[in-house]
Formats: C-alpha cells, structure tokens, sequence
C-alpha cells in the first residue's frame, strides 16, 4: 500500500519541492495549505488539497487522518511580528501524538539552533531578528521533547533556489564556519530520503549542499 504523506507549507518554495518529489516516488500526498484555489505549483499530478491554518488545532488534527508521514516545510511569514513555528510544531506533535495512524513527523528548523553553529545563530539573528530565531528555537524544542512520536528534525544550512544536485551532505558535528549553502529541491531529496530511511529518527540532522 502506498504511504500517504502530509505536507505542510505545500505551496511554498520548500514544500513544492517536497510535494512534487514525493510524487515521483509513486507516494500519496495530501497537500496542507490556506487556500487551496490559489495552489498552482504541482506539475500535473493529483494532490489530495487540505484548507486550514497550521496555528489551528482543529484543522492539523482532521488534515493528519490517514497519513503516514508529515513533512513540515513551514516558515515564518514575511510580515514582521508574525510568528507562528512553535505554536505549528506544537500543533503537529499534539495532532502526531493523538492520531491513531501514528505518523512520523519530519519537520524543518535550521543550522544555528541547538548549539549547531553559533556563527549562523548570530548572523540569522542580525538579518531576521532575535524574535524570529526564537521562534524556531521554540519550536524545534517542542519537537523534541514529544517523546512518543518518531520523528526527525532538519536544520538545513543557508537555502537557495538553485537547480538540485540530488543530494546533500551531513554535518555531523557543530561548525564555526558557515556551511555550504544548499539547494531547497536537496533539502526536499533529504526528506523524501528520510520517508523510508528510519536512521535519523530521534535526531537532529544538520545537512549542506555538495
């Protein structure tokens, strides 16, 4: 039976990525976004469209029924004073926790928390502000401390645009240097990878581009 995978943030630049990668990998996708009628980025394959609002509980527990896997690809809006990771995350884990197919979650933070790198932590800090950050922290935390649900936490070094490599590298111990920049379709490889790699479950993982 093919695995059905929930993908939050599905219409933004990561979780196109996602999406569309999940699809070639012949996996179901439920696609989580707060208009559905604007969703224009899948290329020409069905996608299961799930309205709601990740900083609603009601709407993360109702999108997680049936699913398998949760990717989360979200971010912080581009508006100032508008921070919603941790209350998302913390969404997702209670819904994850709750939910009777026990799906593992794979959620998205970055390099510069948990003591990764304490030169990206200064510099994101400069450019997006310490309450952003923050936010990211809080929410990788939460993720975290939810003991009961399998789950992965990546911490991609600076995103890019750029054509993928299809594939990535691991950082596997905190850096004081600036990690190479990485391509969000290789941080989306590194996800769809983590669907049927159980490996990194419990963990953290710091990744860059090649």
């Amino acid at each position: 039976m093919k695995k059905t995978v929930l993908v939050f943030g599905a219409n933004g630049k990561l979780g196109t990525h996602v999406v569309n990668q999940a699809l070639d990998k012949g996996y179901k996708v439920k696609a989580f976004v707060r208009n559905p009628e604007k969703y224009t980025r899948t290329k020409g394959q069905e996608v299961e469209m799930v309205k709601g609002d990740a900083t609603n509980i009601t709407d993360v527990k109702h999108a997680m029924e049936g699913a398998d896997v949760v990717v989360s690809c979200l971010g912080n809006p581009p508006k100032k004073g508008i921070y919603i990771m941790e209350k998302a995350h913390s969404n997702i884990m209670s819904a994850a926790s709750d939910s009777s197919s026990s799906p593992r979650c794979l959620m998205i933070s970055s390099i510069g928390i948990g003591g990764s790198s304490w030169l990206v932590k200064f510099l994101l800090q400069k450019i997006g502000g310490k309450e952003g950050f923050t936010d990211f922290e809080n929410a990788e935390k939460r993720v975290l401390q939810q003991n009961n649900v399998s789950f992965v936490v990546v911490r991609p070094a600076g995103l890019t645009d750029k054509k993928g490599k299809g594939k990535y590298s691991l950082i596997t111990k905190p850096t004081v240097f600036f990690p190479k920049f990485i391509s969000r379709s290789d941080v989306a490889r590194f996800f769809i990878d983590c669907i049927s790699n159980t490996s990194h479950d419990g963990k953290a993982i710091m990744i860059e581009g090649i």
